[in-house]
């Protein structure tokens, strides 16, 4: 093989292949030519490219384990019995994160973000697969505006009837409700408690003297009998 050059033979080295001579010296006593023919058989090179997700690390390769992205290289016996050296281009595709933070108001749930319901605010994360093949980790962050109530109050007169409410009109005393637009953009529930004082009534009679006409009455001026 290439890596066992230089090749010794008969107390000659020799550094690459070809056909050498050499006389020695036979049992005879005379010349003994003796030639050898070198064949070197070449060391083999391959390379190989691999590109995995981060989160398959360590890799395995011909046995060997590797923890991250770089050049590796192997030496393998090939089937001429020689150092075969393989050079392995490991690449390495990250893991992808990403976020997004939604506000919702409270009615609007269950909220569902990439096929998953959720029932509250919180912090949820999700993982996808990315255009690389690989994981993609993204986090929701969710929040949640409350629905929010008002009341109020309200006290007329039954000749004040009808009593006019966020542009709802109502003739009769009760409690109703209604359902606005907070600041917040979501719904914002307001109660209206309505009590209407009744017009009161009385009687009163009146004897007088015709001499003692006209007659005042809370301020008004009566000139003949009548009701």
């Amino acid at each position: 093989c290439n890596n066992q050059l230089p090749y010794t033979w008969n107390g000659n080295t020799y550094n690459a292949a070809g056909t050498y001579k050499d006389t020695l010296t036979s049992a005879a006593g005379c010349d003994s030519i003796v030639t050898l023919t070198l064949t070197v058989k070449a060391t083999l090179t391959g390379a190989q490219t691999a590109t995995v997700c981060s989160n398959k690390l360590p890799y395995l390769w011909n046995g060997n384990s590797y923890n991250a992205a770089g050049t590796y290289k192997d030496t393998l016996i090939s089937a001429s019995g020689c150092d075969s050296i393989v050079t392995l281009t490991l690449n390495v595709n990250p893991t992808k994160t990403g976020a997004q933070t939604i506000t919702i108001c409270n009615n609007q749930l269950p909220y569902t973000w990439n096929g998953n319901t959720y029932n509250a605010a919180g912090t949820y994360k999700d993982t996808l697969t990315s255009a690389a093949g690989c994981d993609s980790i993204v986090t929701l962050t969710l929040n949640v505006n409350p629905v929010v109530t008002g009341s109020q109050t309200a006290t007329v007169c039954a000749n004040q009837l009808p009593y006019t409410w966020n542009g709802n009109t109502y003739n009769a005393a009760g409690t109703y409700k209604d359902t606005l637009i907070s600041a917040s953009g979501c719904d914002s529930i307001v109660t209206l408690t309505l009590n209407v004082n009744p017009t009161k009534t009385g009687a009163q009679t009146i004897t007088i003297c015709n001499n003692q006409l006209p007659y005042s009455w809370n301020g008004n001026t009566y000139n003949a009998a009548g009701t």
